[in-house]
C-alpha cells in the first residue's frame, strides 16, 4: 500500500515538470497533512504577468490517518482544486525574487476508508465509507527565484469540506518546486 502511495507522488510531480512546456507555471509539492503526507500539484494561469495575478487549477492527494477514535484509520483524500490567487505587494520585493500570494477557491473530490488495515474489537463498527466531497480552500504561498524559470516555494493550503463524515477540516503544509514558462 505504502509503495502505490509513493509511486503516485512521483508520478504526480512527474506530470508537473513534463507539462510545464504549456503553462505559464506549474508547481509540485510534498508535504505534511493532518497525520499523514500529501502531494499537490497546481497550474497557474497569468492574464498578465505584470499584475501579480493568476488563476490555478490543481490536484491535491493526501494519505491520512484518523487517530480521535483509538484506532489509526487510514484515509484517501484527492481533490480538484480551482482558484484565484493575488500577490501581496507589501511582503513581496520589487525584484520579484521573493513573492507571497494569498488565494482562496473551490474543492470537490473524494475521500475513502481503506478497510483492508483496520482491525476493529467485536461489536464495533466503521458507519461511514467517504464518498465525494465538496468546499473550498484558502492558501498562502511563499515563492523564491532559483533562476528565471525555476522558483522554491512553501505553502500553507486549509481546506474545508462541509459534506465530509471523516473531517470536515484538512490542512497541507508542503515544499516544492516551480516551474515557470
Amino acid at each position: 500500500m505504502k509503495q502505490q502511495h509513493i509511486i503516485l507522488l512521483i508520478m504526480l510531480l512527474a506530470f508537473c515538470t513534463v507539462s510545464g512546456q504549456y503553462s505559464n507555471e506549474v508547481s509540485g509539492l510534498i508535504g505534511y497533512s493532518n497525520n499523514g503526507y500529501s502531494a499537490a500539484g497546481n497550474f497557474h494561469y497569468y492574464p498578465d504577468k505584470n499584475i501579480g495575478r493568476y488563476f490555478e487549477i490543481g490536484g491535491y492527494a493526501g494519505f491520512l490517518e484518523e487517530k480521535q477514535t483509538g484506532y489509526d484509520i487510514p484515509i484517501e483524500v484527492y481533490t480538484l482544486n480551482v482558484g484565484y490567487f493575488t500577490n501581496i505587494p507589501l511582503i513581496s520585493n520589487y525584484s520579484k525574487s521573493f513573492l507571497f500570494s494569498v488565494g482562496v477557491g473551490g474543492v470537490i473530490g473524494n475521500e475513502s476508508i481503506d478497510f483492508s488495515e483496520i482491525q476493529l474489537q467485536e461489536r464495533e463498527f466503521i458507519t461511514t465509507k467517504g464518498g465525494a466531497i465538496y468546499g473550498g480552500y484558502g492558501a498562502a504561498e511563499a515563492d523564491v527565484k532559483i533562476t528565471n524559470h525555476l522558483s522554491a516555494i512553501a505553502r500553507y493550503t486549509h481546506f474545508y469540506h462541509p459534506e465530509s463524515e471523516i473531517g470536515k477540516n484538512k490542512f497541507m503544509i508542503g515544499l516544492g518546486l516551480a516551474f515557470k514558462f
